[in-house]
C-alpha cells in the first residue's frame, strides 16, 4: 500500500507533478488530504482517473473538499 500526504494546491501549475504521483504500481494507494488547500477541476480529473486504476482511499478532506467530491461523484472514495 502507498500513501500519498497532498500539501498546498492542485491546479493547473501541479497537475502534472500530481498525476506523476499517482502513477504508482501499487495497487493500493491512499491519499491524504488533511493538508490540501485548494484543487481545481484538472485536479479532480486525476483523482477520478487514479480511481479506476487503484483501490483509492481518500482521507481527512476539508468539508469544502468533501463537498467537492460529492458533487463530482468522488465522495465514495473517502475513508
Amino acid at each position: 500500500m502507498t500513501t500519498l500526504r497532498v500539501r498546498g494546491e492542485v491546479d493547473l501549475t501541479t497537475r502534472e507533478a500530481f498525476e506523476n504521483l499517482l502513477r504508482t504500481d501499487d495497487r493500493d494507494l491512499t491519499i491524504d488530504l488533511h493538508d490540501l488547500r485548494f484543487i481545481d477541476a484538472a485536479g479532480l480529473r486525476a483523482l477520478a482517473r487514479a480511481s479506476h486504476r487503484h483501490e483509492l482511499r481518500l482521507l481527512r478532506p476539508s468539508s469544502h473538499l468533501r463537498r467537492l467530491l460529492t458533487l463530482v461523484g468522488l465522495d465514495h472514495l473517502v475513508s
